[in-house]
């Protein structure tokens, strides 16, 4: 699976957990995750938990500050997924 691949499935995710206006289908993997999209810790559960899921990885050791960007989760599926 390539990077632009996981990016759109995550996009997909987004638009799940995302319900404050933020338009999910113009992110790019240099969108903040808390400040860009505005994700908060209770949010943070339901997309691991949905990553987790859709890309059939484990993500135990994700903690809220884990990923400050997109770009950075997209990184952790793909080095994962390979």
């Amino acid at each position: 699976m390539t990077k632009e691949e996981i990016l759109v499935k995550l996009k997909d995710i987004f638009k799940l957990v995302v319900h404050n206006g933020v338009e999910v289908d113009h992110l790019d993997a240099s969108a903040n995750i808390t400040l860009d999209l505005g994700v908060n810790s209770v949010a943070l559960i339901y997309l691991v938990l949905a990553i987790e899921k859709t890309f059939n990885v484990e993500m135990r050791d994700v903690t809220y500050s884990s990923f400050k960007t997109v770009g950075e989760v997209v990184d952790y599926i793909y080095e994962r997924v390979k």
